[in-house]
């Protein structure tokens, strides 16, 4: 008697694997874009953030109100990274299927992988940009008797 084995093509793994890949790819996109060469120098926009400390903390002296804030460009960046989260969530979860139905699992477990590794790699990056600029303002809140005179 011969034993047959089934074997199912790696359906949900692959469409997991392909989408883990192109929101890694967009994620990998949106964290370059980040540090495009703006239209402000870093130094200008460190003086700007300065002055703008100054200038509230003489208003708080004062009892002044604040201005009202200027709105914000339209900016689809943050449309993009939270489709390309979602993308990820998705590759996760297909791979998942595809463990599940005992598809080969080579493509399941990278297609876990990868998009868990978009979502780590996001977090990482944003934590290490807060801890900078947290560094950068308490440095700047030191000397700012220095800057100002």
């Amino acid at each position: 008697m011969e034993q047959t084995i089934e074997e199912r093509p790696a359906k949900f793994g692959l469409v997991g694997f392909m989408l883990g890949i192109a929101s890694l790819v967009v994620i990998l996109i949106q964290l370059s874009a980040f540090f495009e060469p703006q239209e402000k120098s870093s130094g200008s926009i460190i003086g700007e953030i300065a002055a703008d400390i100054k200038q509230s903390a003489a208003r708080a002296l004062t009892g002044d109100s604040a201005p009202e804030p200027t709105p914000a460009p339209q900016d689809y960046s943050q449309l993009v990274t939270i489709a390309a989260l979602c993308v990820a969530g998705l590759a996760v979860v297909l791979g998942g299927i595809g463990l599940y139905r005992n598809e080969p699992h080579r493509l399941s477990y990278m297609a876990v992988g990868i998009g868990v590794s978009a979502f780590v790699m996001q977090y990482v990056f944003w934590m290490a940009i807060l801890i900078c600029g947290v560094a950068l303002l308490i440095s700047i809140i030191g000397n700012l008797d220095s800057i100002f005179g």
